[in-house]
């Protein structure tokens, strides 16, 4: 895809009242739609080939690899690092990261992430239609 056609992507999903825009990701029709994800803040929400299932949130899949937001969380708050006596910054790291782990989300919150991702994990990417 171009620039321009990312562009004509990313104004389809400047509303919530707009029906967002389908593409063709390797073999997958990817439906994105902007959905309100609270009260303040609006989200990209993607389905795959007209769906979406649960499982591929909890199970390591090609869907999710592919098309879903993943962020690293860690169990670890500030108050055990003085707990336990750690005090330098690399400590406090190598701590956070063994209680850390992945949680994978069904829609976006940026627009250049979600894009960054896409053609990062992906090969072939076309419009089908900007709805």
């Amino acid at each position: 895809m171009t620039n321009e056609d990312w562009k004509k992507v990313d104004n389809a999903l400047k509303s919530v009242f707009s029906p967002g825009a389908k593409l063709l990701i390797d073999g997958y029709e990817v439906t994105l739609i902007l959905c309100q994800k609270s009260q303040f803040q609006n989200a990209i929400a993607v389905y795959i080939n007209g769906g979406f299932k649960g499982k591929w949130l909890v199970e390591d899949c090609e869907e999710r690899r592919r098309f879903f937001c993943c962020k690293k969380r860690t169990l670890v708050k500030e108050k055990d690092f003085k707990a336990c006596g750690i005090r330098s910054k690399k400590g406090k790291k190598e701590f956070a990261d063994r209680y850390a782990y992945n949680e994978y989300f069904s829609y976006w919150t940026n627009f250049s992430k979600m894009k960054k991702h896409f053609i990062d994990n992906n090969t072939n990417i076309e419009i089908l239609e900007v709805l």
